[in-house]
């Protein structure tokens, strides 16, 4: 029995252009209409896929192998993968955002509409999706990124219509805002749970929630809606041009090292890290340091947002990690452009594109207790299982089973809408074009994040600096003071004692005086007795 062939699945094999065409619209988010125009699926850019599956499997990585060794040290999974992997996993959701709302053509009017609708059911099944898996999280111990992704995916929809460099301004105020708003709140006793939520916190506890996914959760959406930004910027421009791929690189690598170089200043010529080792209150074990510098608990002191942690949700962290994110997509989009790297990478894209079925299954892999002491074995059985499934899947199906659930029901709401949307007059098409943006434009829009974090170093050093001089302010104050109340103590308890000596000399001179009447008193008697017998006689 022979296999049927691809088209007659509806897949499209990858192809030496090195794109891997999209399904058919009757599969995806594509609307037709008599009075509007055919929205058409653009080729799939098979780098975009690499891109993210490399960040499926560092994600794979960092929840299988801990942070640290018995030893102290980060293992290596986490010095590769620990952050950049999921930062990278919502860029690319960003990317993948702009090409469903059109791509380098922005949508707008009737059609901006139906696309709203498409995303906000896609933004509830993703969701929905996290909230299942969340009643996995006491058994695999990971908390998952889908309800933040469902609340990222929201957030996105008024900003569909905006140019990269708009979007590229979201991004720097969360960059600087974010972070410095974690550390705000920090002690403000926010709700905070280690597990994930479920549907049972959606009905008990809604602020809560609320405040798990935007604040206190592990991918706080404060934080990671400039990750989004800056991917729905980047998926505004040509993925396929060459100088793109090469300014995401070569900038994105920079921002990352430059990000490492400010932390590295900031906490060693500067003092900030034995700021932070003197108010956690850590004796300087390396083990101690070691933890402090990969799993540092949240902090109140302007000096943590200049660590380089994991998931610390600091600004250097933040600027790094979006660097990082960069770097993989251009490395990937420029690698693709090779035909032999293209096809050798194509069991990578295949696995990338179906990201959320192989997420969703690794969770439930873990929560059934198969590690059993051997990560390194279940790494790679769970990495060649997923290369492996996803491409017989994608042989004999075509999409994901739960990226399929999502994109129909998802194209089914667009087409709904866009269907019951009146038309607004005097406009023919449904499209708007962004002009090519310059190599220099281009450049400028990515260092942005760079100057930014240059301010942001300035800013950093002035409130620890100020900060640090308060507190040696006060530990003065407050010396001077201690000695004037113990003198002033001392003196209150001399005049005590004075006040007391003399009500006892008052006492003992009443006493005396009393005693002395008394004596005149019995003189006298004496006296008048002793004269009246002498009368009687």
């Amino acid at each position: 029995m022979t296999a049927p062939n691809d088209a007659a699945r509806g897949v499209t094999p990858v192809s030496s252009t090195r794109v891997l065409e999209r399904p058919n619209p009757s599969s995806a988010d594509a609307v037709t209409s008599a009075n509007t125009t055919v929205t058409t699926r653009q080729p799939r850019v098979i780098g975009v896929d690499v891109a993210r599956g490399l960040a499926l499997v560092g994600m794979m990585a960092t929840h299988v192998f801990a942070t640290l060794d018995d030893n102290g040290n980060p293992t290596t999974a986490h010095v590769v993968a620990g952050g950049r992997a999921a930062t990278t996993f919502v860029l690319i959701a960003g990317v993948s955002l702009a090409f469903l709302s059109g791509g380098r053509r922005s949508v707008h009017g009737r059609e901006r509409i139906a696309v709203s609708a498409g995303l906000a059911v896609r933004a509830l099944l993703i969701g929905a999706i996290g909230l299942a898996l969340g009643y996995l999280s006491g058994a695999n111990g990971i908390s998952g990124i889908l309800p933040f992704y469902a609340v990222l995916f929201l957030l996105a929809i008024p900003l569909l219509g905006c140019p990269p460099m708009i979007l590229l301004g979201v991004a720097a105020a969360a960059t600087i805002l974010g972070p410095v708003l974690l550390l705000a709140t920090a002690d403000a006793g926010l709700p905070y749970t280690e597990t994930d939520p479920t549907f049972g916190t959606l009905l008990q506890d809604p602020v809560g929630l609320l405040a798990q996914l935007f604040l206190t959760g592990e991918y706080p959406v404060v934080v990671f809606l400039a990750y989004l930004c800056v991917g729905l910027a980047i998926g505004r421009l040509d993925l396929r041009s060459p100088r793109l791929a090469w300014l995401l690189l070569g900038c994105g690598a920079a921002l990352a090292l430059a990000a490492r170089a400010v932390s590295a200043v900031l906490l060693y010529p500067m003092g900030g890290l034995a700021r932070l080792i003197e108010q956690d209150g850590l004796a300087g074990d390396p083990t101690e340091v070691s933890a402090l510098l990969w799993e540092p608990e949240g902090s109140s002191s302007w000096w943590y947002l200049a660590l380089p942690a994991p998931h610390s949700h600091s600004t250097i962290d933040l600027l790094h990690t979006l660097g990082s994110a960069a770097a993989v997509l251009g490395a990937a989009l420029l690698l693709t452009r090779i035909q032999a790297v293209s096809r050798a990478l194509s069991p990578l894209a295949v696995a990338g594109a179906m990201s959320l079925t192989l997420y969703s299954a690794h969770l439930i892999l873990l929560a059934s207790g198969v590690q059993n002491g051997r990560p390194a074995l279940t790494f790679l059985f769970m990495v060649l299982g997923a290369l492996v499934l996803a491409s017989a899947w994608r042989y004999l199906f075509g999409q994901g089973p739960l990226e399929a659930l999502v994109a129909k029901s998802a194209t089914a709401a667009r087409a709904g809408v866009a269907r019951l949307a009146p038309p607004r007059p005097g406009r023919t098409g449904q499209h708007r074009t962004i002009p090519k943006t310059t190599a220099t434009r281009a450049g400028a829009h990515l260092l942005l994040p760079i100057a930014c974090a240059g301010v942001l170093a300035l800013v950093f050093w002035a409130g620890a600096q100020l900060t640090t001089q308060s507190t040696a302010t006060t530990d003065a104050a407050d010396t001077p003071v201690s000695a004037s109340n113990g003198t002033a103590d001392d003196t209150t308890d001399d005049d005590a004692t004075d006040d007391t000596d003399a009500d006892t000399d008052a006492e003992a001179e009443a006493e005396a005086e009393a005693e002395a009447e008394a004596t005149d008193d019995d003189t006298t008697d004496d006296q008048t007795t002793e004269d009246e017998a002498t009368d009687e006689d």
